[in-house]
């Protein structure tokens, strides 16, 4: 008897020992104004494309990334990967000083966002049509970086109701989702909440894989325009 309790103790504590913690995505917060935050990437888009500015700055006392966009598009990436049925709460918070009035999110020829937080994901990239496999082998002749196999982008949408959802006109693997929309807002911070896997399910009608990057992006290049927001931290967490 002692014998089974002692084995049952130990597997207990063997469980909560390597119970999984939520990712770490490093947060803005604990960086210093001016330093690159750790584990976050500029990736250009395009030889051809202006990059949008990013830096730390400090807003309201605290550290935040700042991003403005000249005609520009270029993004910061975090590389992570969970499964987001263990941790499907992401949230993050964002302030747009200055919007993009031209942007229309389903017009390709004027699709830009002052904000924009891009999951990517992984998957079964055999199961891609040809026209998203030939999407995904420009990107990555553009820029050196593939697209994943599929990727939520949550945006500041042009023209376009708050929690729709829009086909990126470049690959069907990109579907935005409007969390705001226009100039309703604008200069104020504004805080989400939102289940991966849920708003995968809505956008994609399958379930997701694992997550394998957090993106960050403000770019006016389509409209030639001029933005600039804020982005604060961003965490994900188990269900609620």
């Amino acid at each position: 008897m002692r014998a089974a309790l002692y084995a049952l103790c130990v597997a207990s504590l063997a469980g909560t020992a390597f119970a999984q913690s939520a990712p770490e995505i490093t947060r803005f917060s604990t960086t210093q104004a001016g330093a690159a935050p750790a584990g976050w990437q500029h990736i250009t888009l395009s030889s051809t494309k202006k990059e949008t500015e990013y830096a730390t700055v400090v807003d309201e006392g605290v550290v935040v990334l700042k991003a403005s966009a000249h005609g520009s598009a270029s993004l910061m990436a975090f590389r992570t990967e969970f499964d987001p049925r263990a941790f499907p709460m992401l949230s993050w918070r964002w302030k747009v000083i200055e919007g993009i009035p031209a942007a229309e999110t389903h017009n390709r020829t004027r699709e830009d966002a002052p904000v924009r937080l891009m999951v990517s994901f992984s998957g079964d990239t055999s199961k891609l049509s040809v026209l998203d496999r030939a999407a995904s082998s420009f990107a990555k002749s553009a820029s050196g970086q593939a697209l994943p196999y599929a990727e939520l982008m949550y945006i500041w949408g042009g023209k376009v109701a708050v929690d729709s959802i829009t086909t990126s006109a470049l690959t069907s693997r990109i579907r935005m989702l409007a969390v705001a929309a226009d100039d309703k807002g604008i200069g104020s911070w504004h805080n989400y909440t939102r289940n991966l896997v849920e708003d995968f399910r809505r956008a994609f009608g399958e379930e997701p894989g694992k997550v394998t990057a957090i993106k960050l992006m403000t770019d006016t290049d389509n409209t030639n325009s001029n933005a600039e927001a804020l982005y604060g931290d961003i965490s994900v967490a188990p269900p609620r």
